[in-house]
């Protein structure tokens, strides 16, 4: 194998490599993306010993229930106090300035948007300043002794645990005043003009709790209660199964994986830089393994001949593009693996190269993929048989091309598939919880699928055009008589077409005889002769009257000028895009014969100095099918320039043709034996027969 096979194998397996480390951010451990009331479709069997950690909800809930049963640590709140004096003052602020204002409704609003109610302090507007210093000292010194009692709010236990300066002390509940019971204690102790004053609204600014959790004291509490909180709930013990197949998945088992998944994670981070470095080479070696097989027996197909280099560097930018889907599936849309879209290579390598080498690709796609698809190997297992069985049914199909029933037919064989070996390893009850989860993957198997055809249609399309294959399809479109290729030969060389479909028959027939490709054969001899479309008056089957154009030339500039409807014939089938093997056989239908007609003139005045001056340039016919191509070219024509002919005439024209051919080494490169033209032969004779037989002479018509 070439350095450059090598260099390129080394290349494909570091982009993948990267895309490995890129999605699993160096980490290196599986991910498993389920939830609770999935139906698993794998087995997960513990690789070593771990721990059961609590999920962040069971954690939560268990520290919320420690702490609604630890007591909170209370404290006396001075600004609390210090608040309420502040809105008592406030309170009678409003009414000085109310009873010195001659509006004092005015001053009632506004104290309404403060929250405090004057509606009924009308009396106290005309009571004199004492009793209303009075008043105010009545409600201060009530107030001053509910809060060195405390005021307390929501504590429902029968003691309170308070924050004292020799340490935290619990007290009786009934040592302290409610809420509401400080309000009603304080509206029982004043008089009725004070009752007045003390509406809900003022006495909600006035009577507050200042017995309050201490922030300080709370928060350490807290962080005790968190420790104290056991984070493991069990554990799971090597070879013990985490999750079984098809099983209903629980919020337990959920626990399970994720607890598996940081204990990779912990491990991973574990690890000596050595151990990574390790991790990374095997995982190098695996895929560049994989890599090196592979196009070593690339190297070692003729395909690599009739693709070269750019079919090495496609097949392993197939790899890339497998990993970079398979990193789609599984890793972003968290589907399976058998629901990666890696028909879609497949099924392009079977058109535009081959079964058998598809088999061989999509074996080794799955291998590249596994890292991927976190060892899925009973969802990869699955994907490639399907694949397998798609390939062999597409053996049969009459048109490679037939997208719509290679999409149907993966379809089934995907879906079929996955439901017999679903309901053999589900060991459940519940039928109908079963057939939910086949037909969720059933529905993604469609999507799948529709992308996978879709993207195979345009890719073999692609390739065809840029390889130049020959496929079935395009040789059909070729046959098209609408090509611009053939209008045009129909139109500027109506002579030159007619021979062409008559070489094309011939040629179609003897290609089925012998085994070779009689699609290839025919379309090759529709176009074998378009370059005599440039030029077509230079050629006798377009023009009777071509030798007075050819009577100012000498025969050595004539052939010269024939030669090159080859040439040109070549550069239009390039520049319409035909595919290789129909050029090669434009290129290749004379292979090295003489121009006889203009070598027997030379040779006729004596002007005969170089032979190879009269010589096609070849290359001699590398095919079959160029072979039957010449072959029938050359007795078409022969056989055309005679007036009238014999079946044993034209038997004999064609064991000439094929012993003169065979004589001038004219076969000598091309697979096709002596055998092979006797069938040529046998099956040309009846069609050449029944085109130029000699017929009866009907009788003029007579008049009554």
């Amino acid at each position: 194998m070439e350095t450059k096979y090598i260099l390129i194998a080394i290349i494909t397996a570091l982009c993948i490599i990267g895309l490995f480390q890129l999605v699993n951010e160096g980490e290196g451990y599986p991910e498993y993306h389920l939830s609770v009331g999935k139906i698993a479709d794998f087995e997960l069997v513990a690789p070593f010993d771990f721990q059961i950690l609590k999920s962040d909800e069971q954690l939560q809930e268990e520290y919320a229930q420690a702490l609604r049963k630890a007591d909170k640590p209370y404290t006396f709140s001075p600004d609390i106090e210090f608040e309420a004096y502040r809105n008592l003052d406030q309170l009678f602020n409003y009414i000085w300035e109310a009873r010195e204002n001659p509006n004092p409704e005015s001053v009632i609003l506004k104290a309404r948007e403060e929250g405090f109610q004057l509606e009924n302090i009308y009396s106290l507007l005309h009571a004199n300043e004492d009793m209303i210093n009075s008043l105010y000292n009545s409600v201060r010194n009530i107030l001053t002794e509910l809060y060195k009692v405390g005021i307390y709010q929501g504590i429902t236990g029968d003691s309170v645990l308070v924050v004292t300066p020799t340490g935290n002390k619990k007290f009786p509940r009934t040592r302290y005043f409610e809420v509401e019971e400080a309000k009603r204690l304080m509206k029982s102790r004043m008089g009725p003009m004070a009752q007045n004053l003390l509406l809900e609204n003022n006495l909600n600014k006035l009577v507050m709790p200042n017995l309050v959790v201490d922030a300080v004291q709370y928060a350490k509490l807290q962080e005790e209660i968190k420790k104290q909180i056991n984070p493991v709930a069990g554990m799971v013990l090597q070879n013990e199964i985490i999750i079984r197949k098809n099983q209903r998945i629980t919020e337990e088992d959920i626990n399970k994986i994720n607890s598996l998944v940081r204990e990779y994670k912990a491990r991973g981070e574990r690890r000596t830089s050595l151990m990574k470095w390790l991790s990374f080479m095997g995982l190098l070696i695996y895929i560049l393994a994989c890599l090196f097989a592979f196009n070593l027996y690339y190297w070692h197909t003729p395909y690599r001949e009739t693709y070269g280099n750019n079919g090495t560097y496609i097949l392993n930018l197939g790899f890339v593009l497998s990993v970079l889907m398979t990193i789609i599936t599984c890793k972003m849309l968290n589907l399976n693996a058998s629901l990666i879209p890696l028909v879609m290579f497949s099924v392009t390598v079977a058109i535009i190269i081959g079964f058998d080498f598809a088999i061989i690709y999509s074996i080794f796609s799955i291998l590249m993929i596994t890292p991927f698809a976190n060892w899925d190997a009973f969802n990869l297992a699955l994907l490639l048989t399907s694949i397998l069985l798609l390939l062999s049914l597409m053996r049969n199909f009459k048109s490679r091309h037939d997208f719509l029933r290679i999409g149907v037919y993966f379809f089934l064989i995907l879906n079929i598939l996955s439901y017999a070996l679903g309901m053999v390893s589900y060991s459940g009850n519940d039928l109908g919880e079963k057939f939910q989860s086949l037909l969720q993957n059933t529905g993604y198997s469609l999507i799948s699928i529709i992308i996978a055809i879709l993207g195979a249609m345009g890719l073999v399309r692609y390739f065809e055009r840029k390889l130049h294959r020959a496929t079935k399809q395009v040789l059909l479109e070729l046959q098209d008589f609408n090509h611009p290729l053939l209008k045009r030969l129909a139109t500027n060389a109506a002579g030159t077409y007619h021979h062409s479909l008559i070489v094309g028959n011939l040629a179609e027939q003897a290609a089925a005889a012998i085994g070779a490709n009689p699609l290839l054969a025919r379309v090759g001899s529709y176009y074998h002769d378009i370059g005599k479309s440039v030029h077509p008056e230079l050629f006798t089957e377009n023009n009777e009257d071509s030798s007075e154009f050819h009577d100012k030339y000498t025969p050595e500039e004539s052939a010269d000028i024939i030669r090159d409807h080859i040439k040109e014939g070549v550069v239009l089938a390039q520049k319409y895009h035909l595919p290789q093997p129909v050029i090669d056989i434009i290129n290749q239908h004379h292979g090295t014969s003489y121009i006889r007609f203009f070598l027997d003139a030379a040779q006729r005045k004596g002007e005969v100095t170089d032979l190879s001056a009269f010589r096609y340039p070849g290359p001699l016919p590398q095919t079959k099918e160029a072979a039957l191509v010449m072959l029938a070219d050359i007795v078409e024509s022969t056989i055309k320039s005679k007036k009238d002919v014999t079946e044993e005439e034209i038997e004999k024209i064609l064991d000439d043709t094929i012993q003169r051919l065979i004589r001038e080494g004219q076969f000598n490169e091309a697979p096709i034996t002596l055998k092979d033209l006797a069938k040529a032969k046998e099956v040309m004779l009846p069609i050449l027969a029944g085109i130029y037989r000699k017929r009866i002479e009907y009788p003029e018509e007579i008049s009554p």
